[in-house]
């Protein structure tokens, strides 16, 4: 399958939830607004995706296109257009961009030289899914003796702060996952908060409750490059704003099926 085709592909499969979500808190575009270039990673198409012309992404959506287009109105502008970015590491190296702002899997622990970054909006925390019939947890120390899985890759490194009595049974893959929980060879999953939502999406009779989150980092941030008329100061305080007013768990909720940040942190 061409690129083109698996993008269209991800695009039809997405739902538009976002419509529902409109910002009444932000003023209209004046005429003559600045036009903000805004870059993606494309990398979850759940937080972001479309379909590549060039470096130009057309058919942009997602969570990340959401919140990148209210951003940009709560700054008095608008998106022009959004462009692919590479990798965070090349990204954040020294040189001119092309972008206003960008959103490209960046960790808050990224050290950087070519542009400032944002305090997070979105936690990289990994979510507790536990299978039902199990007494819900409300402690790490509750968790300690369960059988916990995780896609391989993920959730392993969450785990360890829970000094549990065995290492976690990593699996191929969140069907794979999925069926261990359902069927209780496992106790609880080990989910990144990204993907939680997703995971129990039809399927919350196989589940008990999404009971929290384990810390893992501070989350993901925007890359704003000096020089190009955007202070991170002023992104951070809209972000502040869209947080307090809820923006930013609506967002989460319609694109991600929960709002991580919203769940009760374990320790």
């Amino acid at each position: 399958m061409s690129r083109l085709a698996a993008s269209l592909v991800v695009l039809a499969a997405l739902a538009l939830p976002a419509a529902g979500l409109a910002d009444d808190t932000t003023p209209p575009v004046a005429p003559g607004a600045p036009s903000l270039v805004v870059g993606l990673g494309l990398d979850d198409p759940a937080l972001q995706a479309g379909v590549l012309r060039g470096r130009e992404v057309i058919l942009a959506r997602g969570f990340e296109v959401e919140l990148a287009r209210i951003l940009a109105r709560r700054l008095g502008g608008r998106v022009e257009r959004f462009v692919h970015v590479s990798s965070p590491g090349r990204l954040l190296a020294s040189g001119a961009a092309d972008w206003q702002l960008a959103f490209a899997g960046i960790p808050a622990s990224s050290r950087t030289v070519g542009a400032d970054l944002s305090t997070p909006y979105l936690t990289t925390d990994v979510v507790v899914v536990v299978r039902r019939g199990l007494d819900r947890p409300r402690r790490l120390a509750d968790l300690r003796s369960a059988v916990l899985c995780a896609v391989r890759g993920d959730g392993a490194e969450a785990a360890a702060a829970l000094h549990a009595k065995r290492a976690p049974s990593l699996l191929p893959s969140a069907d794979r996952l999925l069926t261990a929980v359902r069927t209780g060879a496992c106790d609880a999953a080990l989910v990144p908060a990204v993907e939680a939502g997703r995971f129990v999406q039809g399927q919350r009779g196989s589940f008990g409750p999404v009971v929290g989150r384990i810390p893992r980092g501070k989350g993901l941030v925007i890359a704003v490059p000096p020089g190009t008329g955007l202070d991170v100061a002023a992104v951070d305080h809209e972000l502040g704003r869209l947080r307090r007013d809820g923006t930013l768990g609506r967002l989460a909720k319609a694109w991600l099926g929960l709002d991580p940040a919203s769940l009760r942190i374990l320790r």
